[in-house]
Formats: structure tokens, C-alpha cells, sequence
């Protein structure tokens, strides 16, 4: 798993076996936590064609349904998370370099 592109303090991107995942931080007051949804291959598909702007509306939606618990998370496998932390640990230590 690797993160392929991020907004700081707004989402990432990370690829894992060629799917594409976007990690969403959502924020409402002093409570924060992300939502993530692999991309469908026409949205993956426009994100390869025309970047970061692609992800624009998906993210907002994913926030919107988050913060109104409309978001029903869909099933990822129990090493999703450390996986996930790992590459975007990796990410930012590149990053900082």
C-alpha cells in the first residue's frame, strides 16, 4: 500500500493491489476522524485524467454523509488500518525530507 497523492489536513489517496482508496478527515469541533471508500474505477479513471480535481465533490460528499452518520463504512480487512497508517507515516516522512 502506498499513498499516491494528498490534500494536507483534508484527505489522501492510497493504492493498494491497483484499487484506489480516498481517506476523508472529517472535523467537527474538537472531534475528528477519517472515512475512507475505494474509488469506483470511472472515478479512479478521472482522477488518472485530471488529478486532484476530480476528487473534489466525492470528497465533500463522504464529509457531508459523515458528519449527518449517513456514512456507513464499507468492509475493509482488520489490516487495513495499520496498513494505512504505515504508508501514510511513510508518506509524510518522505515528505519532510
Amino acid at each position: 500500500m502506498k499513498v499516491v497523492a494528498e490534500e494536507p489536513r483534508d484527505w489522501f489517496l492510497l493504492e493498494d493491489e491497483g484499487m484506489l482508496y480516498l481517506d476523508v478527515l472529517v472535523e467537527h469541533g474538537a472531534i475528528s476522524f477519517s472515512v475512507t471508500a475505494e474509488l469506483s474505477h470511472e472515478l479512479a479513471h478521472a482522477f488518472r485524467r485530471d488529478g486532484r480535481a476530480a476528487l473534489g465533490q466525492v470528497v465533500g460528499k463522504m464529509r457531508h454523509k459523515a458528519l449527518m452518520r449517513e456514512w456507513r463504512a464499507p468492509p475493509m480487512p482488520s489490516s487495513w488500518s495499520a496498513r494505512s497508517i504505515a504508508a501514510i507515516q511513510e508518506w509524510q516522512k518522505q515528505r519532510s525530507t
